[in-house]
């Protein structure tokens, strides 16, 4: 193994951020730079020691990405505050919210102030905690002071409420301050005391996802749903999803927020429903077990109903039921299990087949894309979504892929005409591609994931 890959397995190891061998280039000369003194070897050696701990520190304040702002993704923000957490305010004395990766500390902060602005919350009772394994940006978050350009979401009224002007930028206020606590902390440690049952309402776990691999992302995801009260609440990044991660939580939507609850038994005493008020008989009766539903229809409508449903073994064992599951139709659906399931290796294998039987070309590239995408060729990812446009330019979720890709890679005005076209098709999407390819996202919602990246493309100067 050469010295690069080492550095690259160690990184992973250490910090859960993956790079791929393409994507080598971009340590190469971080690795020159940390191991100037000691040579490579020598510097290797010392991070897969217990004398490295300054080191890896250094490295997360390098490696890690901390773009962030007040009040960002605002609909979820609105949900947890004003529907998630009141929910929680008559059975217990506080409410504990985590945000995990908090960079400079906008997020965790966001929460104490619009909790207080909505007033729905005691802010004695409310506790927000904010974690990061970037020491540096947590010395910034306790300081509290951000630049306009942090604040540009902020309404002007707020920004004078809650912030005091000074010639370094914006201070928070003390009391709003003291509301909010920050802990070095690296999300691939185990640390069963801070993960222990019960010990959050709520966890921020927003537009970090990307950055680990999908073997990764289970065991932390894993790890909150341990941690959250029964019928906790997880919060991920609007255009990121728990498919093929965890089947531990229901999705579920506030106006334009999408966020997941902690799956409970029936028995199990769960808030009442978001936005409605707790009912007599769910605070004192004992639970009835209600009626079975009746069992999905058989052959593809039956697949695909268990498929949105997200039971995923009953698809599979409808799907090997179903008459001509060896046709295209039936390898497209065991594509996408096997895709939902987080077995990209399958996946494509599969896709790949689909291609040869030249059948379903326009879903074949789009899968191919996704498990391209997810081992974190995003070139080899637009590739595929461009040619699953060009074979059905209607296919709106391939120009949506292509865009936010694009976005991504900084090619605004590509991103521009992708985004613009996937906004203008998604209502007519068919619901068989949003069922298929959707990520557990309905049409509301992608159009939503369409409208903020392409808001993003045009705040790019």
């Amino acid at each position: 193994m050469t010295p690069l890959a080492r550095f690259s397995a160690l990184v992973e190891q250490r910090l859960g951020l993956h790079f791929e061998k393409e994507q080598w280039r971009e340590l190469e000369p971080l690795l020159a730079e940390r191991s100037a003194k000691s040579g490579v070897e020598g510097y290797l050696a010392l991070l897969s020691s217990s004398a490295a701990q300054s080191e890896w520190k250094a490295l997360a304040e390098r490696l890690t990405v901390n773009e962030t702002y007040f009040l960002r993704h605002p609909a979820q923000l609105e949900a947890l505050v004003s529907q998630v957490l009141p929910s929680f305010s008559r059975q217990t004395p506080h409410l504990r919210v985590l945000c995990a990766g908090c960079s400079t500390g906008e997020e965790p902060y966001s929460v104490a102030l619009l909790s207080r602005e909505r007033g729905l919350v005691d802010p004695a009772r409310l506790r927000v905690l904010g974690i990061d394994v970037n020491s540096r940006v947590l010395s910034h978050a306790r300081r509290a002071c951000y630049s306009p350009w942090s604040l540009r979401a902020v309404p002007e009224g707020s920004r004078d409420r809650w912030f005091q002007r000074s010639p370094e930028g914006f201070i928070l206020r003390p009391h709003l301050r003291d509301q909010v606590t920050f802990e070095e902390r690296n999300l691939m440690q185990e640390a069963p005391a801070f993960w222990a049952p019960g010990s959050f309402h709520a966890i921020l776990f927003r537009n970090v996802v990307i950055y680990f691999p999908p073997e990764v992302t289970r065991k932390i995801v894993a790890r909150m749903a341990r941690s959250l009260v029964p019928g906790g609440y997880l919060f991920l990044g609007p255009s990121e999803t728990l498919r093929g991660i965890s089947d531990e939580f229901e999705l579920l939507r506030t106006g334009d927020a999408f966020y997941y609850r902690l799956k409970t038994p029936a028995s199990a005493a769960v808030p009442a429903p978001i936005g409605l008020p707790a009912t007599p008989s769910q605070m004192a009766l004992p639970a009835v077990a209600p009626l079975p539903p009746p069992p999905p229809p058989e052959g593809l409508d039956g697949v695909l109903q268990s498929l949105e449903a997200e039971r995923y073994e009953e698809a599979w064992t409808r799907l090997d039921a179903m008459p001509g599951a060896s046709q295209p139709q039936g390898q497209l659906l065991r594509a996408v299990l096997h895709l939902n399931a987080g077995r990209f290796v399958e996946a494509e294998r599969a896709g790949r087949q689909l291609l040869s039987m030249g059948a379903t070309e326009a879903s074949a590239h789009f899968l191919l894309g996704v498990c391209l995408e997810q081992s974190g060729d995003d070139a080899g990812a637009r590739d595929r979504y461009a040619a699953a446009a060009r074979a059905d330019p209607t296919f709106a979720l391939s120009h949506l892929r292509s865009g936010t890709l694009a976005r991504r890679a900084g090619d605004v005005t590509e991103a521009r005409v992708a985004l613009r076209m996937a906004v203008s098709l998604l209502p007519h999407e068919k619901p068989l591609m949003l069922t298929l390819f959707g990520g557990g996202f309905g049409r509301h919602g992608l159009m939503q994931v369409g409208l903020r990246e392409l808001q993003a493309c045009m705040e790019v100067p």
